[in-house]
């Protein structure tokens, strides 16, 4: 496709890449992408020990892997090419056709995208030769029709309406050209009058056998400029394209409401002329003759027969590899990196990260462990989050910030707002507006770095966060392992059962069922969950094993969120499973964890406070060394321990009758809201001094399988954790946990002795 490309003109310094896989196992072999405008760059692997570097933070801790060559590299600068599109070849049974009935219905989300939108075409500008249907750069829709001699633009009149459906059928018979274009009824809104048009040119339509087809893209700028991949990207929909010449009959027939779960297009004519879709359009959308009877696209009989295409659709970079590492067999399981830093040019670096899983071996060994569940599928849910972007106010602008704090610009958030040739997260919308449900890891991932800092928060978040646990985990000489969401979806509660804790990240929002339920099984077999997070297990994600880089995430009409999905699209199409979020189908983290999502709010957290059941007796042992009386995380790289994404207690909604609220948040500013799913009516008293329900709890409690379950309810908690070098109430009340779970192993036993 092409990647490498001359540095753009006062373009700043920059060095970035991604590694393909991104999850990896002892023995495999990675490929390292990168992207530098600067002449030279030289390489480094690290384990990550802990990758924070902030005052007050533990100290900054990267292992080189010496078994793995460093080297030298010349940079080269790359870009991803994204749009999605529709592609199919060797679809032709004549050598040369001069006669062609093309059919559709297209629905535009971006009348006017500032260039041509190619809705179908088989153009080839060098030979002069077959077709495209076009939005122009002015929202009206025109023809490119090849005739041999030359490329005929046909404009019309017909300025498509935002998100309306239009029957669209042209014929090229000869010299003549028909078109009709039949806006659809919605409901019982009044349409403006089909359009008609037809011309006669000056020399008869053609076009070779050998023309690829093209939905939703062409391969030409204009009628007389040729491209030489995919452009002029449609954004919208398109619903049952049919192709048929007068001699041959039907040459191909679209059903997009067939395989819905692949990334290709059946052609139901009979002739086999299949097709692949490119980056990633979104399906299990509502077509042209939706009508609300069924919203549930595996159960519908019609309705879902239309996929809709963007312009910054991104499923693969596909960027050049600059170099290869092969893991070593003895690796640790755990984040690493490839530190990349120019040798020559202007002064940059960035950290590449990746992550190894556990062997067989090291989960097989016989001591008390500890394992620290990475949350990959909520690093893909949020890669490249556009929410505290000042220049994409369509995407959220600084999210739903309930205070005027000033975001804190970085090297990581300069980045991923300046390209934009990355691609979204699950948070941000399209170009047209509508929300992007895909996330893919084979591309750089600016976010997903040892150090980073949360543009809008200030503060270390997902995988840097995970850092500070395993940090303290060495320091405290735990033997532990990591795994990652991938690792429970697909082996489910046995990955969990030789470990006699299990610790997840600090915000597990996206899980599948399957990692869902690997937890729970745990929880049910006597296992010991310590959730040391907040707004955990919140949205039902598809992953598919057969493309392991990409999730999907369906939004609801309710929940937190940066966009609503439309009605009838909840439905997730890679695994046919409903989306949204968990709580709305019965199954909220209250039931597991004890806590769910209530609130969240970017000001500083605040500490914990004891409660009176807290000070019994029975739970000592979860305190020891701290003083009664003292407060629990009273100061963090993000404020208190309490704070961002907060967790709550709630009997009504099913925390267990047996659980115990040990230390609760002492109250929150008015920057902290009320999830919108934990507000009644009427909606009052929803910041955070106005009403109880915004607050953490930490709450503990005695599964029925003998293990135990701990959950702290706030994104903070690892922060806070930080503080000092680990010398803080938080880390106290951590180690307290782990070592009551370790001595109690699995069911309440110690199998160690």
């Amino acid at each position: 496709m092409g990647t490498v490309e001359n540095v753009p003109d006062d373009y700043p310094e920059e060095i970035t890449g991604y590694a393909d896989p991104w999850i990896a196992k002892p023995g495999d072999t990675i490929a390292i992408k990168v992207s530098c405008t600067e002449p030279e760059y030289k390489h480094r692997t690290v384990r990550v020990i802990q990758g924070v570097d902030l005052p007050h933070s533990p100290k900054k801790t990267l292992t080189e892997i010496t078994s793995i060559p460093t080297g030298k590299v010349k940079g080269r600068f790359q870009l991803a090419r994204c749009g999605s599109f529709a592609q199919v070849q060797h679809w032709c049974r004549s050598s040369v056709i001069s006669d062609l009935e093309i059919s559709l219905y297209f629905q535009p989300h971006l009348v006017q995208a500032g260039h041509p939108q190619s809705i179908i075409s088989t153009i080839d500008v060098p030979r002069k030769r077959g077709f495209a249907i076009v939005i122009n750069s002015h929202g009206r829709v025109e023809l490119w029709i090849g005739t041999g001699n030359e490329i005929h633009l046909i404009p019309t009149k017909f300025t498509p309406i935002y998100k309306r459906w239009i029957a669209l059928r042209l014929l090229l018979q000869g010299r003549v050209v028909y078109l009709t274009l039949e806006p659809v009824p919605r409901v019982t809104e009044k349409t403006s009058p089909p359009v008609s048009l037809e011309e006669t040119m000056a020399n008869d339509f053609c076009m070779n056998s050998d023309a690829t087809l093209l939905i939703a893209a062409s391969f030409a700028e204009s009628p007389v400029k040729a491209f030489p991949r995919a452009t002029n990207f449609f954004n919208g929909r398109i619903d049952s394209p049919l192709i048929r010449t007068l001699k041959d009959g039907v040459l191909v027939h679209y059903d997009f409401a067939r395989n819905i779960s692949e990334d290709t297009i059946l052609d139901i004519s009979g002739g086999g002329h299949h097709g692949v879709l490119v980056n990633a359009p979104t399906r299990a959308v509502r077509g042209h003759d939706w009508d609300g009877t069924q919203v549930d696209w595996t159960k519908a009989k019609y309705g879902y027969g239309a996929i809709h295409f963007h312009e910054d659709d991104l499923d693969d970079a596909f960027w050049e590899t600059d170099f290869t590492i092969t893991v070593p067999l003895d690796a640790r399981s755990g984040i690493y990196a490839i530190e990349v830093q120019s040798t020559q040019g202007r002064p940059t670096s960035d950290m590449i990260s990746f992550i190894i899983r556990n062997t067989p071996t090291t989960a097989s060994q016989t001591t008390p462990k500890v394992a620290l569940v990475l949350p990959t599928f909520t690093y893909l849910a949020y890669a490249n989050d556009k929410l505290g972007d000042p220049n994409r106010s369509s995407s959220g602008g600084t999210g739903a910030a309930l205070t005027d704090i000033q975001p804190t610009p970085t090297v990581d958030s300069d980045r991923n707002y300046r390209r934009l040739d990355l691609g979204l997260s699950t948070y941000d919308v399209h170009n047209d507006q509508s929300g992007n449900i895909y996330s893919s890891s084979k591309r750089p991932i600016m976010n997903l770095k040892p150090g980073f800092i949360s543009f809008g928060l200030g503060r270390p978040r997902h995988l840097s966060g995970e850092t500070i646990m395993i940090g303290y985990l060495e320091q405290e000489g735990y033997a532990y392992d990591i795994l990652t969401d991938h690792d429970l979806h697909l082996e489910g509660c046995s990955a969990l059962m030789p470990y006699s804790a299990v610790i997840t990240g600090g915000h597990p929002e996206y899980p599948t069922t399957e990692v869902y339920d690997a937890y729970e099984n745990y929880a049910r077999r006597g296992g010991n969950l310590m959730y040391l997070g907040g707004n955990g297990f919140y949205w039902v994600t598809a992953w598919d094993p057969a493309r392991p880089w990409r999730v999907e995430v369906r939004r609801g009409e309710s929940g937190v969120r940066s966009y609503t999905g439309d009605a009838g699209e909840w439905t997730l199409s890679l695994n046919g499973q409903l989306g949204a979020l968990w709580r709305s189908q019965g199954r909220s983290s209250h039931a597991l964890f004890g806590v769910a999502f209530c609130s969240q709010g970017r000001p500083p957290g605040v500490p914990y406070e004891r409660t009176e059941a807290g000070r019994s007796k029975q739970y000592q042992w979860m305190f020891e060394g701290i003083p009664d009386g003292e407060l629990i995380g009273e100061f963090g790289l993000g404020g208190g321990a309490s704070g961002d994404e907060m967790d709550s207690f709630d009997l009504s909604q099913g925390s267990p009758l047996n659980g115990v609220v040990v230390a609760t948040s002492m109250g929150h500013p008015d920057g902290f809201g009320i999830a919108s799913e934990c507000a009644s009516y009427p909606i009052i008293a929803t910041r955070g001094t106005q009403t109880r329900e915004i607050r953490s709890d930490i709450v503990y409690y005695e599964t029925n399988g003998g293990g135990a379950v701990f959950s702290v309810g706030s994104i903070n908690w690892y922060p806070s954790l930080a503080w000092d070098e680990y010398e803080n109430t938080v880390a106290k009340m951590t180690g307290n946990v782990i070592n009551e779970f370790l001595k109690r192993g699995i069911g309440g036993r110690d199998r160690y002795l």
